[in-house]
């Protein structure tokens, strides 16, 4: 494996992300929405080719099993239409052998889910455990170039946390990601567990 590209939408969770960076690890910020996020991409597959593209960051909990700073990887995400874009499935094959718990699909909305009877209603309608606003489009994006990809996210917002809660523990739950994806970028390179 020569090079795995981490994205994430906000500079914040690149920023918190850095400790990953290493030859064969490059870190890339999208921007902000679905839009933003499918441009940043192309730019950069226009000019790059990584070996496997991880999206990373932070997502909204509709699962109301899931906890604060919970670590998914949705083996899909779809989009509020119905279509759904399936994360590379020798990634997630590779994981599944090596003992990572997949996730239901995860939603990748327009807008913000600030309610909880939205997240709920959300959760019943489309069967997914986490939203965000960029993942679809950038698995769809690393899809159409051809490049291996997932999603993987930090529960940062559930039904009973405030927007200030979600600001107070986003450092705590970045770095709770920045472990969890130290763990599982060497498995998804295809690299053998250290005995």
């Amino acid at each position: 494996m020569n090079l795995i590209l981490v994205g994430c939408a906000l500079q914040r969770e690149t920023r918190r992300l850095d400790c990953l960076r290493a030859p064969r690890v490059e870190l890339l910020t999208t921007g902000f929405g679905q839009r933003r996020t499918a441009a940043g991409l192309r730019r950069y597959l226009d000019r790059n080719r990584p070996d496997l593209f991880v999206f990373a960051g932070t997502a909204g909990q509709l699962d109301p099993c899931l906890q604060l700073g919970t670590v998914v990887c949705p083996r899909s995400w779809k989009l509020e239409d119905g279509r759904e874009i399936p994360a590379h499935a020798a990634l997630l094959e590779r994981l599944r052998s090596a003992g990572w718990a997949l996730d239901e699909p995860g939603l990748t909305v327009r807008r913000p889910v600030l309610r909880p009877r939205r997240r709920a209603e959300l959760w019943q309608r489309h069967s997914a455990c986490v939203c965000d606003m960029e993942s679809a489009r950038a698995l769809a994006v690393a899809h159409q170039f051809g490049v291996p990809a997932l999603a993987v996210k930090v529960v940062s917002d559930t039904a009973e946390s405030s927007l200030r809660d979600f600001w107070r523990k986003l450092d705590d739950n970045l770095e709770t990601l920045a472990q969890a994806l130290q763990r599982l970028l060497p498995i998804l390179a295809g690299e053998r567990p250290e005995a």
